[in-house]
């Protein structure tokens, strides 16, 4: 595996969600917020030792700036709307080339799924290694890989609102770069395991309240435990979303 100083996780959260407003802060129990278990299982990747929070400069996210100190990762302030520059700058100030994007949406994000992307992009020599291009994991294990390079360049052929936003929406839909998807040999992608709303709180509270005290329980683990508690099932709700 090639210097792990030149990869980096990139951490996307805000507090201003519409949705579920401060919902990174909702709590799990006394000891953990869905921030805080987002990056404990974060750092526990075994090809990532660098962790950089990304929000905005808004007065709203000054929080965040504690959960930094809280963690010991770095917090980097940027631009509101466009997410894809505010990504950009905190790769070049921080000298990184491979840039692992995660949602703070995904809290129970799998780091053995995170090493695995990597060594795919390395071995694939990729410019960008997801899990999302042909669904076949529950949502909100989302893990997108992605050459510094090859952001910068899609930055500059589209300068479009959506893809500043979305920062991978060019690169996903553009014959331009060589993409590599993992897919599980069996599709779970009818499970919702990710943050929007309310509802999607109760459920991951009670996952993680069901395997307490080991928040470092794998996705697999959780497919297994579906088996012992029916109440662990949460399919997606087709006409809601």
């Amino acid at each position: 595996m090639k210097n792990k100083n030149k990869i980096g996780i990139f951490l996307a959260a805000r507090s201003g969600s519409r949705r579920l407003p401060n919902k990174h802060f909702l709590r799990i129990n006394s000891n953990y917020n869905i921030i805080d278990l987002c990056i404990l299982r974060l750092k526990k990747s075994k090809l990532v030792k660098k962790i950089f929070l990304c929000t905005t400069k808004k007065k709203i996210d000054d929080k965040f700036n504690n959960i930094c100190i809280k963690h010991n990762i770095k917090l980097y302030r940027g631009s509101t709307n466009n997410v894809s520059e505010r990504i950009i700058k905190c790769a070049k100030e921080n000298f990184i080339e491979i840039i692992v994007r995660i949602t703070a949406d995904c809290p129970i994000i799998d780091p053995m799924l995170i090493d695995e992307c990597i060594r795919l992009h390395y071995k694939k020599k990729s410019d960008y290694t997801s899990n999302t291009l042909q669904l076949s994991f529950p949502d909100g294990l989302d893990v997108e890989i992605i050459n510094l390079s090859t952001l910068i360049k899609s930055q500059r052929i589209s300068k479009t609102k959506l893809n500043k936003e979305h920062v991978t929406h060019h690169i996903r839909r553009s014959k331009l770069y060589k993409k590599y998807n993992y897919k599980n040999s069996v599709n779970f992608s009818n499970r919702r395991w990710t943050l929007d709303y309310l509802k999607d709180y109760f459920f991951l509270k009670k996952v993680v309240t069901f395997f307490l005290p080991n928040i470092y329980f794998s996705w697999k683990d959780l497919i297994k435990a579906e088996k012992l508690n029916k109440s662990l099932i949460n399919i997606k709700n087709r006409k809601s979303e």
